[in-house]
């Protein structure tokens, strides 16, 4: 049981985002894939994700583990959907909490070589751990960020009415007037493992987790901002299938969609986001033509593009990555 000690100060800070952590899903998520659990929602996904990653993401498994504590520094809570901005919050880590959290994780035990570097904070390994977390962000998230967030946001906007669910206790409370000139409420939170969180007037923020299995998630460490990461809740069935639900190409699309050409882009997407250019210089091709070869794929459902200051960033859809993976 998680313990959450509110001041009237906390009730006014209280905040509940609408939108998913980045850095905070690629732990929950890491942890999906060393715990088989709710497999009928997340077996699919994590079939595929572990036959794709890469060497250099698996060293993410090391200081994830299937169950138990993870370093509290790989999740700061920066706010916004870009997972650059928290990869280099966590890159920016202080030495001393980098060594601490790792000796929390490992104890006296034996731990990976790389693992030792990093307490050190020695350059090579903080630059592999940083590659390591945009390659696992792209590979195994990118693909569903946009389902991934549409259920967040969804979740977000109704927890207000939910008489169920593991911070409704905390959302009866929050307008009770009596309840907020109170000088010290505690509320009692399902959690894994007994914890007191003294909030001390910092306010708290709740934030919908898509890869949160059954209980909230916070921090280890008490004196880190408070954060309560909840369940999203998730429909009986795989949420691949149900992300790539709807989103099908239209007939006139389809016809004109097989070419070498378009396949080789769809496959150049297939392990990571690429901007325009990139895709331009990979396969041989002018910028225009990779744009216009882009914007079909994106007509077709098959990828979707965002602008990053002059570039574009294209990757695949939940389709894309069903369809291709369908055709090879």
């Amino acid at each position: 049981m998680l313990r959450i000690h509110f001041s009237p100060q906390d009730w006014e800070r209280l905040r509940v985002l609408s939108k998913p952590d980045p850095l905070w899903e690629i732990v929950l998520s890491l942890y999906m894939l060393g715990a088989a659990s709710d497999e009928l929602v997340f077996g699919q996904w994590r079939q595929k994700v572990l036959s794709r990653m890469a060497p250099q993401t698996r060293m993410l498994l090391d200081v994830v583990p299937p169950e138990g504590y993870s370093p509290d520094f790989l999740s700061p809570l920066v706010g916004g959907e870009n997972p650059e901005d928290g990869i280099a919050a966590v890159l920016d880590t202080p030495r001393w909490r980098i060594a601490e959290d790792l000796d929390l994780r490992f104890g006296d035990g034996r731990r990976p070589s790389w693992t030792v570097a990093l307490a050190r904070k020695d350059s090579v390994a903080v630059r592999a751990l940083g590659r390591s977390m945009r390659t696992y962000f792209d590979m195994a998230l990118q693909p569903y960020w946009g389902y991934i967030s549409q259920v967040a946001e969804r979740s977000a906007t109704s927890i207000g009415d939910a008489a169920q669910g593991p911070v409704a206790p905390i959302l009866r409370l929050r307008d009770q007037r009596s309840v907020r000139r109170a000088p010290r409420t505690t509320v009692a939170v399902a959690y894994g493992n007994d914890q007191e969180l003294d909030l001390r007037g910092r306010g708290l923020v709740l934030v919908p987790a898509f890869f949160c299995a059954v209980n909230p998630v916070t921090f280890h460490d008490p004196s880190l901002p408070p954060v309560l990461l909840y369940p999203v809740g998730h429909k009986p069935m795989s949420f691949l299938t149900r992300a790539a639900q709807g989103t099908g190409p239209t007939e006139e699309v389809l016809r004109r969609l097989f070419g070498r050409t378009r396949a080789l882009v769809l496959r150049t997407l297939r392990d990571s986001v690429r901007t325009t250019g990139e895709i331009a210089r990979t396969l041989d091709i002018s910028p225009a033509s990779a744009s216009e070869h882009a914007s079909l794929l994106r007509a077709a459902g098959l990828v979707a593009s965002e602008r990053c200051g002059n570039t574009v960033r294209h990757r695949l859809t939940p389709l894309g990555l069903e369809f291709l993976y369908q055709a090879v």
